[in-house]
């Protein structure tokens, strides 16, 4: 691609790093392409340039009179490759194309990069519990995230509790991180149902990893199943195994006919589904953020999740919180959710806690972070 050309040329220019959109689209990929969205269609005070694969050319999202694309040959299978794209030839089309600013939504961003940059680091939990994660995939972040953030002009994360990682774990000054907390997709609202017309279905999401606690959801089931000798209620398990991550040790051999596997669904499917069930039981040790919680709420979906990590902080008083160690805990927590005047005081307080978190103010705070970042002397 040769010189890009804008309506309004004289604007400041700022990079987008889309490596991310090649990747399979977990929670990190999907608040990334929130953010990409809602900072385009709301800043059109500045030009973008967005880098990323080929197959992102012609999505509809990117087609706007102040963005261009510059496309590489990235791809889902090009792992090592894309890494070397954006360590090194991501920082030489930043320079080619004159970004005033380089942003990097997904956890890395190239080091060799010396403009002005913002890089979002959604949870440090590969150095909290490196052995959750491939050989492979924390020994690049436990040597690269740190670099990154301390090349960084700001680093933004989305909860309190990680950005008191970040602080402890990476030892940066607290002058040079933002907070901004994430939101839902709309159309996580779209699909609600009165509660006496869902199915006899409890639900889980995440990838199929040790961190999210799948094992313990399963024990916990299992209790409450024994306790409840005549209850129908079923557990669907939404998510795929991801190579990122260690083995989550779940064989299907191991569950009853009433736990069923569904893997990767898209973003309408898993809305519908949290519209159609009594509740989402989503016991993880360690989240970031973690969508999932607020996704159901938004949904009108009743939410059990874990007193551990960012979660309290971002469920608020509007889910029941259990010790994730502990399968009796769940067991029992599944059992208080589902009494129908507990599930409707749930949907209740889930709708009103959903609304404290908006994707245009997201985008606000982001816009002013570009300008406060673009306003510094070099």
């Amino acid at each position: 691609m040769g010189e890009l050309k804008f309506a309004h040329p004289n604007r400041k220019t700022i990079g987008l790093n889309g490596r991310f959109l090649v990747a399979q689209r977990t929670g990190v990929q999907r608040s990334a392409y929130q953010l990409f969205r809602t900072v385009i269609d709301q800043g059109t005070q500045f030009n973008f340039v967005l880098f990323t694969g080929e197959s992102e050319i012609f999505a509809p999202e990117w087609q706007r009179p102040n963005v261009q694309l510059v496309t590489s040959p990235l791809s889902q299978r090009t792992v090592l490759r894309n890494h070397y794209w954006e360590q090194v030839e991501l920082p030489r089309l930043a320079k080619k194309y004159k970004v005033d600013l380089l942003h990097s939504p997904a956890n890395l961003a190239p080091i060799a990069f010396r403009g002005k940059s913002i890089v979002n680091i959604h949870d440090l939990c590969f150095l909290v519990q490196p052995a959750w994660f491939s050989f492979s995939f924390r020994s690049i972040y436990r040597w690269l995230v740190p670099q990154v953030a301390r090349n960084s002009s700001l680093v933004v994360t989305n909860s309190n509790y990680s950005k008191n990682d970040i602080l402890s774990l990476l030892k940066l000054n607290i002058e040079k991180i933002r907070l901004t907390y994430w939101s839902v997709d709309p159309i996580f609202h779209q699909f609600r149902k009165s509660y006496d017309a869902r199915d006899d279905r409890i639900i889980f999401v995440g990838s199929l990893e040790p961190r999210k606690n799948l094992r313990g959801l399963l024990k916990g089931f299992s209790i409450f199943k024994q306790r409840n000798p005549g209850c129908k209620t079923r557990l669907t398990v939404v998510g795929c195994e991801n190579p990122l991550f260690a083995d989550a040790g779940i064989s299907t051999a191991e569950v009853g006919n009433d736990v069923e596997f569904l893997g990767y669904i898209s973003d309408r499917e898993l809305a519908e589904l949290f519209g159609s069930s009594k509740a989402l039981v989503y016991p993880s040790f360690y989240e970031g953020f973690g969508f999932p919680p607020l996704e159901a709420m938004a949904a009108g979906t009743p939410v059990v999740t874990s007193q551990t990590s960012s979660l309290p902080e971002v469920v608020g008083d509007a889910a029941l919180l259990v010790d994730p160690f502990s399968p009796l805990d769940i067991a029992e927590k599944i059992e208080t959710a589902l009494k129908p005047e507990v599930a409707i005081q749930l949907i209740e307080k889930g709708y009103n806690q959903v609304q404290r978190f908006s994707w245009y103010q997201v985008g606000e705070h982001m816009l002013s972070i570009y300008s406060e970042i673009l306003a510094q002397d070099s």
